[in-house]
C-alpha cells in the first residue's frame, strides 16, 4: 500500500495579493481615524472660539451701550464726563491747550483705594488709544503692540457711565446705584456711582501659557474697572451712600477714582488683535453750506483730525467751522482656539475693517481663528448735537 503525502498553503500570489488587501484596508481606517481626529479639532477649535467670545463680546457690547449714561449730551473729546474717555488734565487732543477744563476727566484723579484717596493723573496710557499714539512703561498700562497682526496695533477702548442700579461692573465688584441720603434734614437722591472701564490687550506670562503656545506671543483681552462719585458729597455723605457690608462701593474721597490701573480680569483669552474705530458725525458749516457726513476714524486719527482742524480755524485759514461727535464705537477682535489644528495649518489672512491684513511670525498659523465684529451706536447719538471744536 503506497501511501502519499500532500502539503496544502498558499501560493506566493495569493500571499501577494492578501498583502495587498490587507494594507488597502489599513489606509483606509487610518485614513478615517486621521480625519476624524481632523473634524474633531476642527469641532473642537470652533466651540472653543464661541464659548469664549461670544459671550466675552456681548458683555462688552452691553456696557458700552450704557457709556455716558448719566454723564455728558456729547461725546467729544472736548467734553467733561463725556462717556467715551479720550482726554484728561495730562492727555489733551493739543499740549498747549490753555483751557484744560476741556477734557473728559476734568480734573478726576485714580489711585484710590478703599482706605485713602489717590492723587495720580490719568495719563494716556488709560485713555482711548490706538496706533502710534503714546503708550506707557507701566505694566498694567495699554501698550500698542500687543497684536499678532503684521502692519496693525491694538487700540484701547476707555468709557465711564453711571450705574442706573445696584450692579456689577467688569471685573464683578458691586457698584452702588442711585440712593437717598439725609441731607441737613431733607432726603436727597444722589446719582449712582460713576464706573469706568478700560478693555485693553495684555500679553500672557509664560509661566501662564499653555504648552500649545510656549513659542507663540499670546495675549488677552481684558477689562479694568473702577468706580467714583462725581457729585461733591462730605466724608459723613460718602460714607451713607455705601451698602453695608460690601466693600468694592465704599469711597473715600469724591472725584477720585478707585480700584482703577490694574490689570483687570480676563474678559476674552487667546485674542492676537482688539481694534477700535469711532463713527464720528462730522459737521461742516460754511457762509453758504452746511454738510453733514458720518466718518470713521482711529481714535489716533480723531485726535489728529481734530488738531489740524482747530490750528486752520484759529490761524483764520479755514473757511469753515467743523463740529463733531462720536455717534457709534465699531470693534474688531481677532480670537483664536486654545489648540492647535491636528495635521494642517489654519489661515494666516484675514479681514478687519474691510482689509485683508497677515498674521505676524510672531505667532503661529496652526489654530483656527475667526474675526468678530460689531458697530454699536452710543447713548444720545440718535439725536443730532452739534459739539464745536472750541479755540484753544
Amino acid at each position: 500500500m503506497n501511501i502519499k503525502y500532500t502539503q496544502d498553503g498558499f501560493s506566493l500570489i495569493e500571499l501577494m495579493i492578501s498583502l495587498t488587501l490587507g494594507l488597502l484596508i489599513s489606509a483606509a481606517v487610518m485614513q478615517i481615524y486621521l480625519t476624524s481626529v481632523k473634524t474633531s479639532s476642527v469641532q473642537a477649535g470652533g466651540t472653543d472660539i464661541l464659548e469664549a467670545s461670544i459671550f466675552g463680546i456681548q458683555n462688552i457690547e452691553k456696557s458700552i451701550r450704557l457709556s455716558n449714561l448719566g454723564m455728558a449730551d456729547t461725546n467729544n473729546p472736548f467734553t467733561p464726563t463725556a462717556g467715551l474717555v479720550m482726554t484728561s488734565d495730562s492727555g489733551l487732543v493739543i499740549t498747549t491747550q490753555t483751557d484744560k477744563s476741556k477734557n473728559n476727566m476734568n480734573g478726576i484723579k485714580m489711585g484710590g483705594t478703599k482706605s485713602s484717596a489717590g492723587a495720580e493723573e490719568i495719563t494716556d496710557g488709560y485713555l482711548t488709544r490706538s496706533g502710534n499714539q503714546s503708550t506707557s512703561s507701566v505694566n498694567n498700562a495699554w501698550k500698542a503692540g500687543n497684536s499678532n497682526i503684521t502692519d496693525l496695533k491694538s487700540s484701547q477702548l476707555t468709557i465711564q457711565y453711571e450705574a442706573p442700579q445696584n450692579m456689577y461692573d467688569c471685573e464683578g465688584s458691586l457698584v452702588r446705584g442711585p440712593v437717598e441720603i439725609d441731607r441737613d434734614g431733607r432726603l436727597t437722591m444722589i446719582p449712582g456711582q460713576v464706573v469706568i472701564e478700560r478693555y485693553f490687550l495684555n500679553e500672557v506670562t509664560q509661566s501662564n501659557k499653555s504648552n500649545y503656545e510656549s513659542n507663540i506671543k499670546s495675549y488677552e483681552l481684558r477689562c479694568d474697572a473702577g468706580r467714583y462719585i462725581k457729585e461733591d458729597l462730605s466724608a459723613a455723605e460718602l460714607a451713607a451712600q455705601e451698602i453695608s457690608g460690601k466693600d468694592s462701593t465704599k469711597l473715600v474721597a469724591t472725584r477720585n477714582i478707585r480700584d482703577f490701573g490694574d490689570a483687570g480680569e480676563v474678559v476674552i483669552p487667546r485674542v492676537d488683535y482688539f481694534g477700535v474705530l469711532l463713527g464720528v458725525e462730522v459737521v461742516a458749516t460754511s457762509p453758504t453750506n452746511t454738510s453733514v457726513s458720518l466718518r470713521y476714524f482711529t481714535p489716533e486719527q480723531y485726535m489728529s483730525f481734530l488738531k489740524t482742524v482747530q490750528q486752520a480755524e484759529s490761524s483764520g485759514s479755514a473757511s469753515t467751522t467743523t463740529t463733531t461727535d462720536v455717534i457709534s464705537v465699531k470693534l474688531s477682535v481677532l480670537v483664536r482656539a486654545d489648540r492647535p489644528l491636528t495635521g494642517e495649518a489654519g489661515a494666516t489672512k484675514f479681514i478687519v475693517f474691510g482689509e485683508e491684513e497677515e498674521l505676524s511670525s510672531d505667532t503661529s498659523s496652526a489654530f483656527i481663528r475667526r474675526v468678530y465684529e460689531s458697530n454699536i451706536m452710543l447713548r444720545n447719538s440718535r439725536a443730532i448735537k452739534e459739539s464745536s471744536i472750541p479755540s484753544i
